[in-house]
């Protein structure tokens, strides 16, 4: 992912800077910020169902009663949990079978201890994805290729890419396209993976018209595969069946809230996909550490998107499922998010309706934020309901993730 204020969550954070003065805004009805830092110098628990200081007892970075003590959220899951599963989702560390339900396990030891110590409950969040569609999602009823991006580039061209590049890990020929999960034609043969299904809804072939999300380049970095199928958030009758699964999934899994992901910096880029300039060879891809996509979608851009994931908001809300959205402070504050070459929609505008309905909103506040200007857009926000979650992005993971980092300074992962 690239390194941007938009980009979402755990990707490519720029620097470990501790400022404990972020810490000082309140929240919607004069609720003051728990005094504890977690990850990003911030009351934030980041995915502390997957990292652990020992994988082999399972110790996470955080205790429960760490959580209980210092957080005001909590962020699990992935975007491959579903309800009820079809087809396994990947297995995780210290997770074999992860779900909804399995995640409803850790959701409840928290809510409990957090009980036990006082406070306000506790905001847990799931991390999905609802912009994109992993196998486990394309296995259930109701998937229909026609929910997904397509494009004109030639599935040669994808293959091509890599089967003919000849820059640094390439450089003997060795890289190549997997069509399997991990690039692991073993775990995921052929007749269970993301593209059969596709082809099986769509007709044969329509898994070769598809964009897709790549993973990070790996070690070595010979073979690449497709994590999820990017689908067209404009689409009413996909954006039904992603909401109703988050709402069984709030119902299974016990969440407060889903996360109204978003890569907004992706489709302002306007070429986040291999064969642009952001990767015009395998060495290039490798070193950004950029999640690309495999092709240019077809009319599918920056203000396409932007409409669907806005709709995509008023769905949420219109069957009381409650968002969260992580976000910088300056989508809120100025028209920057707007695309001034589409005269018809204020994107910007579309943004912050999104953000008036989210339940809980994270906001980026770098260092250098002017506390007046801050004071002014935090009052603005809350009259508009949400909660606010202030945070740094450029702080990166608190000192006691258990990982790695320099004395003094949070430790900031790739």
């Amino acid at each position: 992912m690239r390194r941007s204020r938009l980009q979402h969550l755990v990707g490519a954070l720029r620097r470990g800077v501790a400022i404990a003065a972020l810490l000082l805004p309140t929240f919607a009805g004069g609720q003051a910020v728990r005094a504890g830092n977690l990850d990003w110098c911030a009351p934030i628990a980041v995915h502390p169902d997957q990292r652990f200081v020992d994988t082999a007892t399972c110790q996470s970075v955080y205790s429960d009663s760490e959580i209980a003590a210092n957080a005001e959220a909590v962020m699990i899951g992935d975007f491959t949990d579903v309800a009820h599963p079809v087809v396994a989702a990947p297995p995780r560390t210290c997770d074999p079978t992860p779900s909804h339900t399995a995640n409803s396990n850790y959701v409840g030891r928290l809510r409990a201890a957090r009980a036990a110590v006082g406070g306000t409950p506790l905001e847990i969040v799931h991390l999905s994805r609802m912009d994109l569609v992993p196998t486990t999602f394309a296995a259930l009823p109701g998937f229909a290729a026609s929910y997904l991006t397509s494009t004109t580039r030639p599935w040669a061209d994808v293959l091509g890419f890599f089967a003919n590049d000849r820059s640094g890990p390439c450089a003997t020929g060795l890289c190549r396209w997997s069509d399997s999960w991990g690039g692991d034609a073993v775990k995921d043969p052929p007749g269970g993976r993301l593209r059969d299904y596709i082809d099986r809804s769509g007709g044969t072939g329509r898994s070769e018209t598809t964009v897709y999300y790549m993973a990070r380049p790996g070690a070595p970095p010979l073979v690449y595969w497709p994590t999820a199928a990017i689908a067209d958030l404009r689409n009413p009758a996909y954006r039904a069946w992603r909401v109703a699964e988050a709402k069984e999934a709030i119902r299974l899994g016990g969440y407060s809230a889903i996360e109204l992901s978003h890569k907004l910096f992706q489709y302002r880029e306007h070429a986040h996909w291999i064969g642009s300039p952001f990767a015009p060879n395998v060495d290039v891809l490798n070193a950004s550490g950029d999640t690309l996509w495999t092709a240019p979608p077809t009319g599918y851009d920056y203000a396409e998107y932007v409409t669907g994931w806005s709709q995509l908001a008023a769905d949420m809300r219109a069957a009381n499922v409650p968002y969260t959205i992580t976000i910088t402070w300056r989508a809120w504050a100025a028209d920057g998010m707007d695309d001034p070459a589409t005269t018809s929609v204020n994107e910007a505008e579309l943004i912050r309706a999104a953000m008036r309905g989210a339940k809980t909103l994270f906001l980026d506040r770098p260092v250098d934020v002017n506390p007046t200007d801050w004071n002014i857009l935090v009052s603005q926000i809350q009259a508009a309901g949400p909660r606010i979650i202030p945070f740094d992005q450029a702080c990166g993971y608190g000192p006691s993730s258990g990982l790695p980092g320099v004395p003094g300074r949070p430790t900031v992962l790739p």
